[in-house]
């Protein structure tokens, strides 16, 4: 990935000592869990003797254990505690099942940061399958909550494999209050527990934004799947789009201070509670500086417009492709279920929802070898084992194929899927939340007022 090969360590550059993981699991009973029956449980379900070390508790902790299980190298301490006062903000954020619950288990290991998704996986896997209990499972690093029905389909169902992507959260910040700041900063928090720096695209046009994302989300994962990139190396994200990641201050010093990014807008996130920005960062830049008086180290403009206009090929990981073709096809039959109740309305704007807004990502017919083209379809129409489907954007391996023309496709061939209803988007993650939408939208006779996720 990278363009060169250091002979010292890959990515040691960045000086990123791996962070801790921690999760909480949300036990829903009165009487809390003794230290005998959770090491009963882990030892059941990993089928290895487990020896926990008493560890001395704080005050809030009724218990506290160090504990070694296979697979995950660091080990683990687990103890329990009473969950927590929430505020209304939190108890949004976790829902009312896990609201409701007195008791939390709480684990805390630090990732390997050759194998990080995979013992990711292990740790939620050991709390939700031994613990059947277990309401949901929050990633304290990320804030993502994995509740019962995500923890029994991503990490529990036959052929479940590690998720690369949540190992980190990808947050938009604005500039500071009261300035009419046109462009925003995207940051990632979660890498630094892998060992890599957390990735920063500064500067970003608001309408932009998306496909900034879109840019984060691939190099995050080719990072982590591949050699980390030295300090001002540069790396190739697709077929010809090449981006540098350069430390932060060489870029945030030529930053306005209220501007989301510079050196003063930093201080403020810490002094307000966004640890992630004391952590070690890489700002993510074009593949030279601009400029011709004063070169500067700015934000990847030519790579971000061909993602925005759909012209990007993009690499993608092999866990990657993986688990987003897996996740798309097991909630396959909720985007199926979704779109036949819009289409099928008798109010003609719940039924133009039907017909712009269900679109799915599949390989290009005849793409060939060795590479296969994915792209993305709008659906016209499901019928059982096939789909029509009208093509988005000219593939770059199909001449044949304009923008409009419709063409149909297997339904088991679909590798990703995105519903767009009005500013809410809703992703295989979201499938648990996408029906009670659809119920709403066909109970008020159109969209109701949200947030964009």
């Amino acid at each position: 990935m990278a363009t060169s090969d250091p002979e010292e360590t890959a990515g040691s550059g960045w000086n990123v000592e791996p962070q801790e993981s921690g999760f909480v699991a949300f036990w829903p009973h009165a009487e809390a869990p003794t230290v005998g029956e959770v090491v009963t449980a882990f030892a059941a379900w990993t089928a290895t003797e487990i020896t926990p070390d008493q560890l001395e508790s704080d005050d809030d902790a009724l218990w506290t254990i160090g504990i070694q299980v296979p697979g995950i190298d660091s080990g683990l301490i687990v103890w329990c505690e009473r969950s927590r006062d929430l505020s209304e903000a939190d108890r949004s954020q976790i829902g009312p099942d896990a609201s409701k619950c007195a008791w939390v288990i709480r684990v805390q290991t630090i990732l390997s940061s050759e194998e990080a998704a995979a013992e990711y996986f292990m740790v939620v896997g050991l709390l939700s399958g031994s613990l059947p209990d277990i309401v949901a499972v929050l990633d304290v690093v990320t804030g993502s909550l994995h509740a019962r029905t995500r923890l029994d389909r991503e990490f529990l169902a036959e052929g479940s494999e590690p998720v690369e992507r949540l190992l980190w959260r990808l947050s938009r910040y604005e500039a500071m209050p009261n300035t009419e700041e046109g462009a925003v900063l995207l940051g990632t928090n979660g890498l630094a527990r892998c060992g890599l720096p957390e990735l920063d695209l500064m500067e970003v046009p608001r309408e932009l934004s998306d496909a900034g994302a879109v840019l984060l989300h691939t190099l995050a994962g080719l990072m982590l799947e591949n050699t980390a990139p030295e300090p001002g190396q540069t790396v190739e994200i697709g077929d010809g789009l090449v981006v540098s990641l350069r430390p932060v201050d060489e870029v945030q010093r030529f930053l306005k201070d209220e501007t989301a990014g510079s050196a003063q807008w930093r201080v403020q996130a810490r002094e307000h509670g966004l640890g992630e920005f004391a952590l070690p960062r890489a700002a993510v830049c074009g593949r030279e500086p601009e400029g011709a008086f004063k070169s500067i180290w700015t934000w990847p403009r030519a790579v971000i417009e061909q993602i925005a206009e759909g012209k990007a090929v993009l690499y993608m990981t092999q866990q990657s492709v993986r688990a987003t073709e897996r996740r798309a096809r097991a909630t396959w039959s909720t985007f199926a279920m979704a779109h036949a109740s819009l289409a099928r309305s008798a109010e003609a704007s719940i039924r133009a929802l039907a017909e712009t807004g269900f679109m799915i990502q599949a390989a290009v017919p005849g793409s060939g070898t060795p590479r296969i083209e994915q792209s993305w379809f709008q659906i016209q129409k499901i019928d059982h084992a096939t789909m029509t489907v009208a093509v988005l954007d000219k593939p770059l391996t199909r001449s044949d194929l304009e923008p409009g023309m419709t063409i149909e496709l297997p339904s088991d061939e679909v590798s990703d899927w995105r519903v767009e209803l009005g500013e809410t988007v809703f992703e295989p993650d979201d499938a648990d939340d996408l029906l009670g939408a659809i119920d709403a939208i066909r109970e008020s006779g159109g969209i109701p007022p949200g947030e964009p996720r």
